[in-house]
């Protein structure tokens, strides 16, 4: 007689971590639908609204997007993809076309990235 293994004892986690790249795929996916018109500057945009409220999921999120931006180590899970809004998903669509396009320069990049990491200091201290 065998017995069932003991799942109370035995966590599975299945908590899948991504790339930077891999993250950024799992986002166009998500972001298939048309988007809506968008600020002059989307970096410009994401930097209020980490400013505005460092405390949700979703400034967080956009402040190591950022950092990822500007090369610094970032990874993600999947299911992070899901804590956007349909509003920050468009400004993440955004975000990418104006990366790849290099529409802003590398300079505003970083300084976008350590003002959101600034503010989320601020907000954890």
């Amino acid at each position: 007689m065998t017995t069932a293994p003991d799942t109370l004892t035995e966590p599975r986690t299945s908590v899948e971590i991504l790339s930077f790249r891999m993250f950024m795929d799992e986002l166009r996916n998500a972001t298939r639908q048309p988007a809506e018109p968008r600020a002059a500057n989307p970096l410009d945009e994401a930097v209020q609204a980490v400013q505005r409220n460092p405390a949700l999921i979703q400034a967080r999120l956009l402040t190591r997007i950022l950092g990822a931006f500007v090369g610094r180590g970032a990874s993600f899970r999947r299911a992070e993809v899901a804590a956007f809004d349909r509003e920050h998903l468009n400004l993440l669509a955004a975000l990418m076309h104006s990366h790849e396009a290099g529409q802003i320069s590398p300079a505003e990049w970083t300084r976008a990235a350590d003002t959101t990491d600034a503010a989320q200091r601020e907000f954890d201290s």
